[in-house]
């Protein structure tokens, strides 16, 4: 069997990342992070990686 040329241009065929999705899923972190118990205030100031790793702490 030969290999397609629509298979040597795998890193072309990658869907994209979509701004809407990521949105949505900051939204669910953040209303995991308030259900945990982090005030809304402190959830504010916060920053995606901070984001994160709140939730890597509190998932442990």
């Amino acid at each position: 069997m030969r290999i397609r040329r629509a298979m040597r241009k795998k890193p072309l065929r990658r869907p994209v990342k979509k701004p809407r999705l990521k949105r949505q899923r900051m939204a669910q972190q953040k209303k995991r992070l308030v259900a945990a118990g982090v005030s809304e205030d402190k959830l504010i100031h916060m920053n995606t990686k901070e984001i994160r790793a709140a939730i890597r702490e509190n998932r442990a």
